[in-house]
């Protein structure tokens, strides 16, 4: 009598819809993994990036009599960005992996110059155009405001650990809110001045922690600041050291808790 080879070759119906189904979940479960991670890479891309332009403005200060760049002179195509670049040596490090905006042009030609992803501290507690002459809170200006001083010295930032100097500032946010883009010679941009007399131009308010956070970028919490990194934003501080953090945490309550906004530099 001839025996019947009965031995299964492959999966049943089942089997395989079990497998599937597996399959999907260890997919549901790993996929937002792997998305942080490459997030947390993008942030420790942009963290470097902000120390390295946060070190360069430091030399420059030591070359200048301890003065920092004014955010933007007369010549806007000699802005804070542009004066600190041969301290770097790349436009690279002026763009951060998460501003999906990053087309490279030659900033000498144009009159915007270059996308930046990042802005400098130019705090004021008024209107740009303020007469008299309105004080500087933060550490850089632009020399056609009405503002006094035009440029701080070290000296003349009280707690350097604790005050800002670059934030995120994304290109892409700016031009989406409406505004012309975060440009390298174009002030509006490059500089953030805490009002929003420029927010057609480019966005320009500080964060406030006590705003409802149901309201659109820039006049929410976090202000004109661009908070990709898993709803946080990286800030270097006088000192030259980064922190990632809440832009809101900045500055919390600037009625009641002034001494905690971190973009008065005179606090």
């Amino acid at each position: 009598m001839k025996c019947v080879n009965t031995t299964r070759t492959g999966f049943t119906l089942i089997e395989l819809l079990v497998v599937i189904a597996i399959i999907a979940i260890l997919a549901a479960i790993l996929f937002p993994v792997f998305a942080k991670v490459r997030e947390k890479a993008r942030q420790t891309s942009c963290t470097s990036n902000m120390k390295q332009l946060a070190t360069s403005i430091l030399m420059y200060v030591q070359d200048y009599d301890e003065g920092y760049p004014l955010g933007t002179p007369n010549n806007w195509n000699s802005s804070w960005p542009v004066q600190v670049e041969p301290y770097v040596k790349s436009l690279a490090v002026f763009r951060c992996p998460d501003d999906s905006n990053l087309t490279q042009v030659d900033w000498t030609k144009g009159w915007g110059g270059d996308p930046i992803s990042y802005s400098a501290n130019g705090f004021i507690d008024g209107d740009v155009d303020g007469t008299p002459p309105i004080p500087m809170k933060g550490v850089m200006t632009m020399a056609q405001t009405k503002i006094s001083p035009m440029n701080r010295s070290i000296a003349g930032v009280n707690i350097p650990a604790e005050t800002i100097l670059l934030c995120e500032k994304h290109d892409t946010d700016v031009i989406k809110a409406g505004g012309w883009g975060n440009l390298s010679s174009f002030a509006p941009g490059a500089m953030t001045v805490g009002t929003n007399k420029w927010d057609r131009l480019a966005a320009n308010e500080i964060p406030n922690g006590k705003l409802p956070a149901t309201n659109p970028w820039p006049t929410g919490p976090d202000g004109s600041v661009s908070a990709h990194h898993t709803d946080m934003a990286n800030f270097a501080f006088c000192d030259g050291h980064v922190k990632t953090m809440r832009p809101s945490y900045t500055n919390p309550d600037p009625v009641n808790r002034p001494k905690d906004n971190m973009w008065d530099a005179t606090r």
